[in-house]
């Protein structure tokens, strides 16, 4: 008699766990849905700044910073990294710092 009940708990349980689950994909989903919304209403203001940084870099101004000069051989590579700190996004970050990593090691094998 204890086994059905047992598996009427579980099976209780997992039901349970399906309800949050499938709630908190309805609330991922709204989140991805308003990121979405936000990048493609700040892609205008995004594409006028590339514009402007391509207009500044190609002007032929006396003075140019060593930003603006292209570096074929640079001495020293920096990363500027941005990672998610919240929600289900632990596959995001991981597969980032990947990438990084990756990209960091064909940097030190060049000397860099």
């Amino acid at each position: 008699m204890g086994v059905g009940r047992e598996i009427k708990t579980k099976i209780a349980s997992i039901k349970n766990t399906q309800k949050i689950t499938g709630a908190m994909e309805k609330v991922a989903v709204s989140k991805m849905r308003k990121a979405q919304q936000f990048m493609l209403r700040s892609r205008p203001y995004a594409k006028k700044m590339l514009q402007a940084i391509r207009h500044i870099s190609k002007s032929q101004s006396e003075y140019r910073h060593r930003y603006l000069v292209p570096n074929d051989e640079p001495k020293k590579i920096g990363y500027f990294v941005i990672t998610t700190d919240r929600g289900l996004c632990g596959g995001l970050n991981i597969n980032m710092l990947k990438v990084l990593l990756r990209e960091m090691n064909a940097w030190q094998k060049k000397g860099c």
